[in-house]
């Protein structure tokens, strides 16, 4: 647990305090209540001079962009204790995060490797020495490479560090991540290698998917709030040779439900609930995610088809507003995902799985990897029913 003050001022010069308290995904519910105690004392002595100073409580991998700005933009996290990180060898990945970068500690493995993302392996020689290697992934941007030279410098000052190319790593560095030869790097599609440097556009983003009786009078465009970053549903028409026949999908929507959509962030594993249904923004592929047990909701089979829907659209619509190099893919997910979209999570435990024990309940056997189908078959299928 840690607790930052972050002290500034704004344009008109008056002073203004934040005060967060920053939790580590092992620490105990208890012992964040009684750290809150001494946090809150902190709050009120930084606040000097204001009549109040609000104290954030933050969650591992829930970090709001001001925290980021506060501790300057770039964060790091390991695993277990300080003591321990000091001596044991580690890697960490770079992702963007809320406009910002975040280095997690990853297993020290290449199974973890992804062709999206800059990774730093670490191995402490004293106190003062370490000996650091910076693998480029072949998607890596000038942004993502840039940030992760800083923190290399940053880890070992005046000692440098050894750059590795995707495909044309050393001995050494093959060792120092235990490569067996029988596992792959998590590959981006050919057409995304060298197109991910703006890191705003390669966040991936997860929007929840729901469906309400009562639906209102007026109806209003899908992508009103794009540009908001909060996304809402009301069936808009899209050109019929892009999009497969929707239109009773359409009259359902103005007749006996509304959907709505909204998008979670920052997220984590332990946003994906059973109940619920999803779509995944993974820059290269907008997955739909329906939970095993969605089909126990009323309106169930309005709210899966308005996710596929949306999904449809919004990857059109993505790749013009935000000059992707195509077209995302558009798949629902039937089982558990893909490696390559694993590794995008900042958090990710596989004993849980994609759903956690609602994948016990519905049947459906924890991690397990299953296919994918294209959005515009299953949508050829509804209108169909």
């Amino acid at each position: 647990m840690y607790i930052c003050t972050h002290i500034f001022y704004t344009a008109n010069m008056t002073r203004m305090a934040e005060v967060y308290l920053w939790c580590g995904d092992r620490i105990a519910e208890s012992t964040i209540q009684e750290t809150q105690v001494h946090a809150k004392r902190i709050a009120r002595e930084a606040g000097a001079g204001q009549k109040s100073t609000q104290l954030y409580i933050i969650d591992q991998a829930r970090e709001p962009a001001n925290f980021f700005q506060a501790l300057g933009g770039i964060v790091i996290t390991r695993r277990g204790s300080r003591a321990e990180s000091l001596k044991e060898p580690y890697m960490l990945c770079g992702r963007p995060h809320m406009g910002h970068i975040a280095f997690d500690e990853v297993d020290r493995s290449k199974s973890s490797l992804c062709s999206e993302y800059p990774y730093i392996i670490a191995r402490p020689i004293t106190l003062q020495e370490t000996k650091i290697w910076l693998w480029k992934g072949s998607g890596c941007g000038a942004t993502a490479i840039g940030s992760t030279r800083l923190i290399s410098m940053d880890l070992n000052p005046g000692g440098g560090f050894a750059e590795v190319d995707e495909g044309k790593e050393t001995a050494e560095f093959l060792a120092e991540i235990h490569d067996s030869g029988k596992t792959t790097v998590c590959q981006s599609p050919a057409l995304w290698q060298g197109k991910c440097g703006n890191w705003e556009h390669s966040s991936v983003r997860l929007f929840r998917i729901e469906a309400k009786e009562k639906p209102k009078q007026t109806v209003t465009s899908l992508f009103t709030g794009y540009f908001t970053r909060r996304p809402s549903w009301s069936a808009p028409k899209s050109p019929n040779t892009d999009r497969p026949n929707s239109g009773g999908a359409g009259k359902l929507a103005n007749a006996e439900f509304e959907a709505s959509i909204s998008e979670i962030a920052p997220f984590t594993q332990d946003d994906l609930e059973p109940e619920g249904c999803y779509v995944l923004d993974a820059n290269s592929e907008i997955l739909v995610l329906p939970g095993p047990l969605l089909s126990k909701q009323s309106l169930w089979q309005h709210a899966f088809t308005q996710a596929c829907l949306f999904a449809h659209d919004y990857a059109i619509l993505s790749a013009s507003l935000e000059d992707r190099p195509a077209i995302p893919k558009s798949k629902v997910v039937l089982g558990g995902l893909p490696r390559e979209i694993k590794v995008k999570f900042r958090r990710w435990e596989e004993r849980r799985g994609l759903w956690g024990s609602g994948s016990l309940m519905s049947g459906r056997v924890t991690g397990e990897e299953g296919g994918m189908i294209d959005v515009r078959d299953v949508l050829g299928v509804c209108c169909e029913a």
